[in-house]
């Protein structure tokens, strides 16, 4: 092969390689366009605010519902703006947790019924069984969490809801119109329910936190 045929494969080769090498850089912050932000744990560029209509995550993933979406990209839940400094966990809906190194919320573990109540002796004559009857009926829910009715479905189905730490029925059933819906909070970016009570840490741009740290106010 002569020399220049040589030079001019290595050529074809390059031009090849050129694509490949673009498409496999590292990406930074400065590849972020002005309406986005980087983010570090995946190294990647989101837009502020979030996409107009993200899609729901899939079946046993959820994502926090006031600063986080399912990115089907990414594989996992992430912020709809830059993560403030000193930012508080990103907070679930009851029954979830969330996992900081797989960015999403998991269903919690299920807690074991409890043991059942051991029946009357059979040499007690009944009396037992009597006295039991009489007692007052068992609660729906175990000490410490509400029967909220479930909207849409019958009277008599119910869910049991820890009304002082769940963020959608803070202080109450929201199916009865108790309580407070924290996801609902104007401006509100990280929210949590502590005691029955709505507590905001961050705001999202344009709001910051109110001095009682329950609302954000519009800047």
């Amino acid at each position: 092969m002569t020399l220049i045929a040589r030079f001019g494969a290595a050529l074809i080769v390059l031009a090849a390689a050129l694509p490949f090498v673009a498409a496999t850089a590292v990406r930074s912050s400065d590849s972020c366009q002005e309406s986005e932000f980087w983010w570090e744990p995946k190294g990647c560029c989101l837009p502020y605010g979030g996409p107009p209509a993200p899609p729901a995550p899939p079946k046993g993933h959820d994502c926090p519902p006031t600063s986080h979406y399912w990115n089907v990209e990414q594989g996992c839940c992430t912020p709809s703006n830059p993560l403030p400094p000193r930012n508080p966990p990103p907070q679930c809906r009851a029954g979830w947790t969330w996992w900081p190194l797989l960015h999403m919320c998991l269903p919690d573990l299920p807690t074991p019924p409890s043991s059942p109540p051991s029946q009357p002796s059979s040499g007690s004559g009944g009396y037992g069984w009597k006295r039991h009857a009489h007692k007052r009926a068992a609660p729906l829910c175990p000490t410490g969490l509400d029967a909220c009715p479930i909207v849409g479905l019958s009277t008599k189905d119910y869910e049991c809801v820890d009304t002082a730490v769940e963020l959608e029925s803070c202080g109450g059933c929201a199916s009865l119109g108790q309580g407070e819906d924290c996801t609902a909070i104007a401006g509100a970016w990280n929210v949590g329910c502590e005691q029955g009570r709505c507590a905001v840490y961050t705001c999202t741009f344009g709001f910051k936190r109110a001095k009682d740290g329950q609302s954000c106010i519009p800047l």
